[in-house]
């Protein structure tokens, strides 16, 4: 059975809203209509009106619970190709019309994100560690969230505000990407929230060892960069959860994959010339029979 530590199922958030039962939202598939390099990766579609009576709706009750800004909002439903994610999107607007705050909301009515729009310098004191995790932990509950576990706090850089972010984890093995995490201004004023919970394959029955990775990395790399392989070390070998990409294929999709898959990841440090135009490399591979699924390259 997977256990799921820091992201735990969502609690219906129509709850607030007194619009029926929710479950976690399942991103929709957009295989017949894939993403193409240099195109708008997002575009508007068709929302029925009850369904954006309904979405806007939400969008009210979560600028009730989480006290956004604005006295009107408007919803239209967005779909992402890149992402392979349909959501409807509900823009919260001041007196004079002004955009102010945007909601996002999965076709089902999960939260997927809320943000207050503009530079907000906060009019109290910076608040300390122990009062922005508290903090945090009061938003996601307004928002009809629940999370399990420590998160991980930390001043973000530039804003000079708060992060706290909880990161999924499924059989004990990290999902990148995936997780909770809320934004703060320095007085612990709401900046913003995001979530995502993507689908998972089914787990291989039998599963390399990471001595077998490393093997298999090894002689990928060996073969890719067949002049440079030596300058090529081994700093890492783990396990994740991630969305397969075209990484190393010439002729690959250009979006990572809809479903996550759990693989090794070998990271490759560089050194010597070869340091000269990259620092990493990683190649994942299929936890269970070792096909490359994709990876990435630091330069």
């Amino acid at each position: 059975m997977s256990k799921v530590i820091g992201l735990r199922r969502i609690l219906p958030l129509a709850a607030l809203a007194g619009l029926g039962a929710i479950t976690v939202g399942i991103p929709t598939s957009q295989g017949a209509d894939p993403f193409v390099a240099g195109q708008p990766s997002t575009r508007t579609i068709e929302l029925p009106a009850a369904q954006a009576e309904r979405a806007t709706a939400r969008g009210r009750q979560l600028a009730t619970a989480l006290g956004l800004p604005g006295v009107s909002q408007r919803a239209e439903r967005l779909q992402d190709r890149f992402e392979h994610r349909t959501y409807d999107e509900v823009t919260s607007l001041d007196a004079a019309g002004r955009e102010v705050a945007i909601a996002r909301f999965e076709t089902d009515g999960t939260l997927a994100m809320a943000i207050v729009l503009g530079w907000q310098p906060g009019h109290g004191s910076r608040v300390d560690l122990t009062s922005v995790e508290r903090r945090g932990r009061a938003i996601v509950r307004a928002a009809g969230l629940v999370v399990d576990g420590q998160p991980s706090v930390h001043a973000s850089s530039g804003s000079g505000g708060w992060s706290i972010a909880w990161s999924r984890i499924v059989d004990g093995v990290p999902v990148r990407g995936d997780g909770l995490r809320v934004s703060l201004w320095a007085d612990g004023t709401f900046h913003g929230l995001t979530r995502l919970e993507r689908p998972l394959a089914a787990a291989p029955i039998r599963q390399l060892a990471a001595g077998a990775a490393r093997q298999a990395a090894e002689a990928w790399a060996a073969s890719r960069y067949p002049a440079a392989s030596r300058s090529l070390r081994v700093s890492a070998v783990d396990r994740a959860w991630l969305a397969p990409n075209a990484g190393f294929s010439a002729n690959g999709l250009d979006a990572p994959a809809e479903t996550l898959r759990l693989a090794w990841v070998v990271r490759f440090e560089a050194s010597g010339p070869l340091a000269e135009r990259l620092r990493s490399v990683e190649v994942w591979l299929d936890a269970g029979d070792g096909a490359v699924l994709g990876g990435d390259v630091i330069e």
